[in-house]
């Protein structure tokens, strides 16, 4: 694979040992920051400041490249690809073994159902930023990509092709509702930690400083 180094390390890489189970669950809103604030800095927070609404609320209020904002509940969460690149097979290769050359992007669909089409249109212009996202799931943890810093700072995950649709009449049986999807880069959640709050739950805690 592309990403392989050489030449190989004297051992193979140490792995950690399994201490406990890890599972985000379901994502139910999201949150959207540029990943840079201005120039080359990026936007960042401390982990233990990511804990408090503080934190969240100068960035929900702010004005500059720093601004926050939160999606409706979104719905339907779904992700594809992340699989292997693989190539050859058949007479290609040797023995007909296919070679694992690289990983695809992760790409993620949402539903947005029931929503004001002023929220799709705003949502809309995001897709001219380079942005990325913290994801909230169904116990108000927040999602984002760490470091390694002495004091480890929360970064927004970076994300590709983003896009908002319009709006889908569904008719009687099902909510009208509009689209969004955005793409993870490969190896994105190799950083990526969670924050459990302390003082408040972004599900319900965290507004857009205007409304629709």
């Amino acid at each position: 694979m592309s990403a392989c180094s050489c030449p190989a390390g004297t051992a193979i890489a140490s792995v950690p040992n399994a201490s406990c189970p890890q599972d985000f669950g379901q994502i139910q809103k999201i949150i959207f920051q540029r990943i840079f604030s201005t120039g080359t800095t990026k936007n960042s927070m401390t982990q233990a400041n990511a804990k408090l609404l503080a934190t969240w609320t100068a960035l929900f209020s702010a004005t500059a490249g720093t601004k926050a904002v939160i999606t409706p509940y979104v719905e339907a969460p779904t992700a594809d690809g992340g699989d292997a690149i693989a190539f050859g097979g058949g007479n290609d290769t040797v023995g007909g073994v296919t070679k694992v050359i690289g990983r695809n992007p992760v790409n993620m669909t949402f539903a947005l159902r029931q929503i004001e089409q002023g929220i799709a249109k705003a949502l809309k212009k995001l897709m001219c930023e380079i942005v990325g996202v913290y994801l909230v799931n169904g116990d108000g943890q927040i999602m984002g990509i760490g470091d390694s810093a002495s004091t480890p700072n929360l970064y927004p995950i970076p994300i590709n092709s983003l896009f908002v649709g319009d709006l889908r009449l569904n008719g009687l049986d099902t909510p009208d509702e509009n689209a969004l999807s955005f793409s993870f880069q490969p190896n994105w959640s190799d950083d990526a930690v969670v924050i459990t709050p302390t003082d408040f739950n972004p599900l319900t805690d965290l507004a857009n400083a205007s409304s629709v």
